[in-house]
């Protein structure tokens, strides 16, 4: 076994950040066990969950009756569930 001695300043200042990025992890883990419908899905799933096509569904970008961003080509769609009675109201 290999005994490391460090100044009590240094003990302090290495504690202080292991605290620190325990608390970002803990805040990760929250925001992890978000609710499922309060994150980003994807246009497959908003095709499915709103049993539409993807045709359908680039009408609806283009119309913006929808929100949406583009991340890397891709589309993401956010709180699909609570936007669902809008989109039918206006189609």
């Amino acid at each position: 076994m290999e005994v490391i001695t460090i100044e009590s300043q240094a003990f302090k200042d290495l504690t202080a950040k292991i605290n620190t990025i325990a608390q970002f992890v803990v805040a990760l883990q929250s925001k992890a066990n978000e609710k499922p419908e309060d994150g980003w899905v994807d246009s497959y799933e908003v095709c499915t969950f709103l049993k539409i096509s993807s045709k359908t569904l680039q009408r609806l970008r283009a119309a913006n009756a929808v929100g949406f961003s583009r991340i890397r080509r891709k589309n993401f769609y956010r709180n699909i569930n609570f936007r669902l009675s809008e989109i039918k109201m206006k189609h």
